[in-house]
């Protein structure tokens, strides 16, 4: 439809964030952010996802490179390897965060949206109907869109919360592999518009689709969906149950909470926030209507009397409308599984502020597909009309994020996130290290594990120099 979308990852807080930065954080994200959404054209998705199956082949991958080092070192250390990746991920689970930034053709004005209409009816190209288009955007959304996506990222910077823009390909990529949570070889790359024509032989004189680059949603989804029953859909390797928020939190609560109880579980899930603009100008009907009918029951009076004061609210501040999907999954065959992972994810969620949730929504592979990374600005869950502010309390600002993006040394949070940490970068020319704890508290242990993870830096081709000075049997 012309619309224009960009893919930012969100690594996380730089800094650890209490009440008092909670409070900080959400009330400059409105002040920050809120002009955008105060009437319809944008839209924003924040993207959550916690899969501690995952973290296994995650885990190895984030190992090899030390595992280069030891051999081009001489290091015989292979045992340590093998023994981190077999214990660590009872203690780890993979996390992944990103905001899609939407802006639709309601941005613009009528005359403006006729006018780019107009231009691209004139514009030229091939007879292609099965195969991608880089001329049907509306160009005149690319300032709005670029302001946009700017706009949100330093905002976040701002915060403190670290992210970046991501290039197309790379984007792809992820929303490929969160969409089938399963392996995506590493050098997969979507085929877009400017890469190499791939070599294919037409089939038909008249239509040139066989010869330009393939649909996107033919390369992202490599595999069919199968309805099992009302809730459940079997795609790619697992059985999928997607769940919507029917009714949002009556106090809104922090994402921590939600989280908490699903990682004793270790419950595999993935969220989707879709805030979009306008929610005030999307409920005018509903508004006329309520007025017309408020005399017949009460409920439309109170529907009318709570309009009327969003209304009023948002003269002063912006009101978005909001949708909630969530998703989890389990192996092929493990129907039991699935039903415990969803019995699971609707207790968490129902428990999360007072909110209510629900597995109908006439169609469960849309449904599932609603909690998917950038796939569509569209949703199964009703919308809720509130308050930005409200908003901005539910979504995930606690994760912690590690100026690495990589590193010899895998440390974590308290909850499982990964933590990398490497010593001897640009980052960190000059660093001390203050380790305190009680006698047998491990001390020796985490000094002699960043010694080794300083030996093991990637690229390192020989041993460095190393002094230590320790009493006691752990030296």
């Amino acid at each position: 439809d012309g619309s224009l979308v960009t893919y930012i990852k969100i690594d996380g807080a730089r800094q650890i964030i209490g009440e008092e930065e909670y409070r900080h954080i959400i009330d400059q994200a409105v002040v920050k952010i809120g002009a955008r959404f105060d009437r319809p054209g944008h839209a924003m998705q924040i993207y959550f996802t916690r899969n501690p199956e995952r973290i296994h082949e995650e885990l190895r991958a984030m190992i090899r490179p030390n595992q280069l080092s030891a051999k081009n070192t001489g290091l015989e250390i292979d045992d340590i390897f093998e023994e981190r990746a077999r214990h660590l991920p009872n203690y780890l689970s993979w996390e992944e965060i990103y905001l899609v930034a939407w802006t639709r053709p309601s941005a613009l004005s009528k005359t403006e949206l006729k006018r780019e209409a107009e231009n691209n009816r004139k514009k030229k190209w091939v007879r292609a109907m099965d195969a991608q288009n880089p001329l049907t955007a509306f160009e005149g959304l690319r300032n709005r869109h670029d302001s946009f996506v700017n706009g949100l990222s330093a905002a976040f910077m701002e915060l403190g919360i670290q992210n970046k823009v991501m290039e197309v390909h790379d984007a792809l990529f992820a929303v490929r592999t969160n969409l089938l949570q399963t392996g995506v070889n590493s050098r997969w790359r979507a085929c877009l518009p400017g890469d190499p024509l791939p070599p294919r032989a037409p089939e038909s004189m008249t239509d040139m689709s066989d010869v330009l680059w393939p649909p996107l949603r033919r390369q992202i989804s490599t595999t069919s969906a199968r309805v099992i029953n009302d809730r459940v859909v079997e795609f790619g390797q697992y059985l999928w149950a997607g769940v919507d928020m029917t009714l949002a939190p009556m106090e809104p609560a922090p994402f921590p909470k939600l989280l908490s109880r699903l990682l004793e579980s270790k419950t595999p899930f993935r969220v989707s926030f879709l805030i979009e603009g306008g929610g005030v100008q999307g409920a005018t009907l509903r508004s006329f209507l309520a007025s017309l009918m408020a005399v017949t029951n009460p409920e439309n009076r109170q529907i009318k009397d709570a309009l009327d004061a969003l209304n009023e609210l948002s003269r002063s501040e912006p009101v978005v409308k909001m949708r909630i999907s969530f998703a989890t999954w389990a192996p092929k065959g493990e129907m039991a599984l699935l039903e415990e992972r969803v019995s699971t994810l609707i207790q968490a969620a129902e428990s999360w502020g007072y909110c209510q949730v629900s597995q109908l929504s006439g169609d469960p592979l849309d449904c599932v597909m609603s909690s998917a990374l950038g796939i569509a600005c569209a949703s199964t869950a009703p919308a809720a009309i509130a308050p930005l502010a409200e908003v901005m309390k539910l979504l995930p600002w606690q994760r912690a994020s590690s100026p690495f993006q990589n590193g010899s040394i895998l440390l974590r949070t308290p909850d499982g996130r990964v933590w990398p940490y490497q010593t001897g970068t640009n980052i960190t020319t000059t660093w001390f290290d203050l380790v305190f704890a009680q006698p047998g508290g491990g001390k020796s242990v985490l000094m002699n594990t960043l010694n080794l993870g300083t030996i093991l830096t990637a690229g390192v081709s020989r041993l460095p120099y190393v002094a230590v000075i320790d009493i006691g049997p752990s030296s």
